[in-house]
């Protein structure tokens, strides 16, 4: 299908990107609540074209292309962290620290708690300290790098914006620099805390955003919410 780069989407309960892939492929991905999974497989295929259709005219591209696969699902999707080692065996990536696929961390994940592991292994095998510390000290440096990106993720996953994350989003129209920071933040490559860090968000939203914020804060905490008593 014809792209010219990757697209993200955020629609109400939905979340989509589309990217290009290797041999002229495209991957195009969203997410809905796990709530809605049993509806949504009832009718996979109209389920995701529907989505698509909310996306200006990207259901239009998917069906002038040509499916590659089937299409996909999975409800299993537990963020969840897990023990990293035991007698005999590691876990990295997503067997170590099980994140839902919408910020797609997990390659990159495994990669990094690799490395960490190796140098885990070398020091305790090489005599440096002994192996029990220095694989909890990999486990340890584990969650603290991975603990942002997770909190992060859980808060994308559930489809609850705050309005800081919408109006940081609007401000990025038409600012090419700061998209690109903002990609690199949603890709794992500029730390999400630093990104997010309230000094950052403010700068990126200036005089006007900030004024817009507390507007939509102040307007956020009257509004009746069903979970309250």
């Amino acid at each position: 299908m014809p792209v010219t780069g990757g697209e993200l989407y955020q629609r109400p309960g939905r979340a989509v990107a589309v990217f290009p892939t290797n041999d002229d492929l495209v991957m195009a991905y969203l997410a809905a609540p796990l709530t809605q999974f049993g509806t949504f497989r009832s009718d996979i295929e109209g389920s995701y074209l529907t989505t698509m259709d909310r996306c200006g005219d990207l259901g239009d591209r998917i069906r002038s292309g040509t499916r590659a696969e089937r299409l996909r699902t999975t409800p299993d999707q537990p963020n969840t962290f897990r023990r990293p080692h035991g007698p005999g065996w590691a876990l990295v990536g997503d067997a170590g620290v099980v994140m839902d696929s919408i910020s797609a961390q997990g390659i990159s994940h495994a990669f990094r708690d690799a490395e960490l592991l190796a140098d885990a292994i070398v020091a305790g095998l090489g005599g440096a300290r002994p192996l029990r510390a220095a694989l909890a000290e990999h486990w340890r440096r584990r969650d603290q790098a991975i603990r942002p990106m997770y909190d992060f993720t859980v808060r994308l996953a559930g489809f609850a914006p705050r309005p800081a994350d919408r109006l940081l989003l609007a401000s990025l129209a038409g600012r090419p620099a700061e998209i690109d920071q903002f990609l690199g933040a949603f890709a794992g490559v500029v730390p999400i805390d630093r990104y997010l860090a309230p000094g950052n968000v403010l700068r990126i939203l200036g005089g006007a955003g900030l004024l817009r914020l507390a507007r939509a804060t102040v307007g956020h905490a009257l509004r009746p919410h069903t979970d309250v008593p």
